[in-house]
């Protein structure tokens, strides 16, 4: 299987058609992106996040071109007053664009993030003092 050597580090999974999703602690989830990346040579395609009925959830999005096939880990953050996890981009430097996108629209800090400047509004007039996904302050 796959995800052999990573026991005990992978949490719920779900399988579609050429993908396979599965939640990760967020201080498992260097170990388990080393795996993908540099164990497996899957490449990071994209991150995403979103604001779930549990809180927010990051996304990566890792391809692995042999098979075709993508892996998926979960990261979710419950802690909608202070939302962190840990940056991965200290391994997969290709994440410093996509985490700086998702930290100024969901207002996710990436811990370790090496360039956590505002990247959509950098260069606002008067940038907003809150995440992009707040219509009002919380």
């Amino acid at each position: 299987h796959f995800l052999d050597g990573l026991e005990g580090k992978i949490g719920r999974t779900t399988a579609k058609k050429g993908r396979l999703y599965f939640e990760v602690a967020d201080k498992d989830l260097h170990d388990v992106v080393r795996y993908l990346f540099l164990t497996k040579g899957c490449r990071l395609s994209t991150a995403s996040a979103m604001e779930m009925y549990r809180g927010l959830e990051v996304l990566y999005h890792f391809s692995h071109d042999a098979t075709g096939r993508y892996y998926c880990p979960r990261v979710v953050i419950t802690d909608l007053k202070n939302p962190k996890i840990r940056s991965i981009s200290p391994i997969v430097k290709g994440a410093e664009w996509i985490e700086r996108e998702i930290a100024e629209l969901f207002g996710i800090v990436f811990e370790g993030h090496p360039w956590p400047e505002r990247l959509l509004t950098r260069d606002h007039p008067n940038p907003p003092d809150r995440p992009l996904r707040l219509r009002r302050k919380p």
